[in-house]
């Protein structure tokens, strides 16, 4: 049963003092409440609490010691709190207050048997817990029974003021720790190990004051050098990992980083120099942490291919921000959904690493933005060239990285933003929904970025935060569509795109008019017999972008048919086992042809030849 205010002072007035037996088809427990040497205890009653003081009923035990509490009309849960005359009260089970009780569930379909035994004599233990400074802070303090099986918590936000207070606790020998989620444990008094906490004994009748400050936290130094040099690196950052409440992190200057305030315990390490040099994401070794004393570690770490620069607003000079950077390869890369970026800081500075290899790359700069807290001022895509932004990739900068080399590339300056929008239309001129627009090579492997670049059910498209350049556009229809991809223009490849001219707050005009796509289909042979398994890709003679909708997979009887082509040259790039294009000693163009299907017979023996060698597509080379 449960009562509140008035009902309640109704419902407890007709709950006799002594119960009588149980009824036989009384459903709930029931039993006999004894002393410590076995004597039924009369009058002990039982309060069934909904918090710490609302009590919904109380049922008393009779003359023999035997209680019946019945199970109440509802099915939640109570705390039970146990009281009689000459005893300590306690809460079931073996708990001294509400916080530590258990939650009781009563029985639905049945008298369930259970005896109780009560015990006199009660103590009480109370303080205050400050932090290393002396102020008063939020910790929990547990008790633990030294001769006997006995454990109860505290919270001091419960009295405020860093105060404490444990009542009903049976007399004994007790241990005492205290805890938050950021320091962890530490004994009474001021003690890192169980072993070396203080016992406290409590006689019947005790109100023990404890008080305890926590410890200063442990400090972790590192000192971190170039592993070739030897020289500190410029600006090292370390993390205390998995601490369980406490990640730390902090960055240094000079090759010395200190991270203050880290939980006791042993802990593993991350560390960084940013992207000149290789990280340690996790360090096998666990350094042990203990409070009031600083770790010392030392790191090595290896120097990287890196490339920096600067990112800024063209107008004002100050710093752009939410920037963001693609690494994008020169030719066969490409851009995708989930393909990774590097961020500018705060104040512009852009670093991009760390690269093992040598290699050649060109940068696109984009503002990320968080719908949710859009930027005060919005920036256009571009690609990086040396004095400004471009919209086609054939004028952006060459950076050629080396490895242990950083190289520093002239200052990126975003512009304001403006919009490409248009129709899609199918050969009969009906609007084609569902077809992706991109003002860049797209690379399907990552998967497609969807949203208002995207045709709607009217066949309208826009792509939105362009710089202000001359952009080619990119045409994806999906393979089921039986559509070519195309550019700008009506055309097979980025070098033939239409460039369209983008200003500042305006939208320009581009649309299209796709074409049924051409069929690569064959079979491929490992000399012996036919290949089960690999797939097929298909890249444009000149610009080595990915030339159809997706890759193809080879079936198990060595086939394979790749739709989407528009009319051109294109090479062919399958994987069985092994990489392989389309030739004999280099790879060889293959002629497709809109709405027409074009048969290669492939075999990884004779006509595994070397990736295709395709002239220059850029005009500018940053230096190395």
């Amino acid at each position: 049963m449960r009562a509140t205010g008035a009902a309640l002072l109704a419902a407890l007035a007709i709950v006799p003092l002594t119960a009588a037996p149980a009824a036989a088809d009384t459903v709930g427990y029931t039993g006999v409440v004894r002393d410590s040497d076995g004597t039924p205890v009369a009058n002990a009653c039982f309060a069934l609490h909904t918090s710490p003081t609302a009590v919904a009923a109380e049922y008393c035990s009779n003359a023999e010691g035997r209680y019946t509490i019945p199970s109440p009309a509802d099915t939640s849960s109570y705390k039970v709190r146990m009281h009689a005359e000459g005893f300590r009260t306690e809460w079931w089970y073996n708990a001294p207050d509400h916080l530590n009780a258990d939650a009781v569930w009563f029985p639905r379909d049945e008298l369930v048997e259970r005896d109780v035994t009560l015990s006199r004599g009660s103590a009480g233990i109370s303080g205050r817990i400050t932090d290393e400074y002396g102020a008063a802070t939020d910790a929990t303090i547990t008790i633990y029974g030294e001769d006997f099986y006995y454990e109860a918590i505290a919270y001091t936000w419960d009295l405020g003021a860093g105060r404490y207070a444990l009542n009903n606790l049976p007399p004994g020998r007790y241990r005492i720790s205290i805890s938050d989620n950021v320091r962890g444990y530490q004994w009474v008094p001021q003690k890192e190990t169980r072993d070396e906490a203080t016992v406290f004994t409590l006689a019947d009748g005790d109100a023990l004051v404890v008080n305890e400050s926590f410890l200063p936290m442990g400090t972790v130094e590192a000192r971190v050098t170039d592993a070739v040099t030897g020289m500190p690196v410029r600006r090292p950052c370390l993390y205390v990992l998995a601490t369980g409440g406490n990640d730390a992190q902090a960055c240094g200057t000079n090759g010395l980083v200190r991270i203050p305030k880290v939980r006791p315990g042993s802990w593993q390490l991350s560390v960084s120099a940013g992207p000149s040099y290789f990280a340690i994401e996790e360090t096998q070794e666990y350094y042990p942490v203990t409070r009031g004393q600083v770790t010392r570690v030392s790191f090595q770490l290896k120097p990287a291919g890196a490339i920096t620069t600067t990112v800024l607003d063209s107008a004002t000079g100050g710093p752009a921000t939410d920037i963001c950077v693609r690494v994008v390869r020169p030719k066969g890369g490409g851009q995708s959904a989930r393909m990774g970026s590097y961020c500018a800081w705060d104040d512009g500075l852009l670093e991009m690493g760390p690269f093992s290899e040598a290699g050649t790359y060109q940068l696109y700069a984009y503002q990320a933005t968080n719908p949710y807290e859009p930027p005060a001022k919005r920036y256009g895509d571009q690609w990086v060239t040396a004095n400004g932004g471009s919209g086609d990739q054939r004028e952006a900068l060459l950076v050629t990285v080396k490895p242990q080399q950083t190289v520093t590339i002239p200052t990126i300056r975003m512009d304001p933003p403006g919009t490409i929008t248009g129709t899609v239309r199918n050969p009969a001129g009906a609007v084609v929904p569902g077809v992706c627009a991109y003002p860049f090579a797209f690379h399907p492997n990552q998967g497609a970025i969807f949203g208002a670049n995207c045709t709607n059910s009217e066949g309208r498209y826009t792509i939105d935060d362009l710089g202000p350049y001359r952009w080619p556009v990119e045409f994806t229809p999906n393979a089921s569509t039986g559509y070519a991809w195309q550019w700008s223009g009506d055309v097979a490849d980025r070098f033939a795109a239409t460039l369209t001219k983008v200003n500042p707050g305006a939208a320009a005009t581009v649309d299209a008019k796709l074409v049924a796509g051409g069929v690569l289909a064959g079979k491929v042979t490992d000399g012996s017999g036919v290949v089960d398994g690999g797939y097929v890709w298909t890249y444009n003679a000149r610009t080595l972008d990915i030339a159809s909708p997706s890759f193809t997979n080879i079936a198990r009887d060595g086939t394979f048919s790749l739709r989407g082509h528009r009319t051109q040259d294109v090479y062919v790039e399958y994987w069985v086992g092994k990489q392989c294009w389309y030739g004999v000693r280099s790879a060889t163009t293959v002629a497709m042809k809109a709405g027409a299907t074009t048969t290669i017979a492939a075999d990884k023996t004779r006509t595994c030849a070397r990736a295709p060698v395709t002239g220059a597509q850029t005009r500018t080379t940053a230096p190395s």
